[in-house]
C-alpha cells in the first residue's frame, strides 16, 4: 500500500487538501468563542431557520471535504489512466479551496470579533 501512495501523482495536491482541511477544522474550534449558537450553511434553503446550523454544523462542510478527497485518492489508486488521475487530485484541492473560502466567510460574517 506505502508502494502505491508513493507513486500516487498530485500527491501534493492531496496532502494540501488534507492539511487545509485540518486547519480549517481546528480553526472552527478555536473561532467557537466567536460565533452565535446558530450560524447560517445552508444559503439555498429558504430563508429562516432551514438556513441554521449549530456552530459545529460548520464542521460539516471540512468533513465532507476530507471524505471526498479520500474517496478520490482511493480512487486515483485504482485507476490506470493518468489524465483521470490527474482530475482528481484537482479536484480534490479545488473543493477544499471552496470550502474553505466559504466557511471562512461565513465565521467573518456572522462572528464577533
Amino acid at each position: 500500500m506505502y508502494e502505491k501512495m508513493k507513486n500516487l501523482i498530485f500527491k501534493n495536491y492531496y496532502y494540501a487538501s488534507f492539511i487545509l482541511n485540518l486547519l480549517l477544522i481546528i480553526g472552527i474550534f478555536l473561532c467557537k468563542s466567536f460565533l452565535p449558537p446558530v450560524v447560517p450553511l445552508f444559503y439555498g434553503a429558504a430563508e429562516g431557520a432551514g438556513q441554521l446550523v449549530p456552530t459545529f454544523g460548520l464542521l460539516l462542510a471540512p468533513g465532507i471535504s476530507l471524505v471526498i478527497t479520500g474517496i478520490n485518492i482511493w480512487l486515483s489508486l485504482i485507476i490506470k489512466d493518468e489524465f483521470s488521475k490527474k482530475v482528481l487530485g484537482v479536484t480534490s484541492f479545488s473543493l477544499t479551496i471552496i470550502t474553505t473560502i466559504t466557511v471562512a466567510k461565513i465565521i467573518f460574517l456572522v462572528g464577533f470579533f
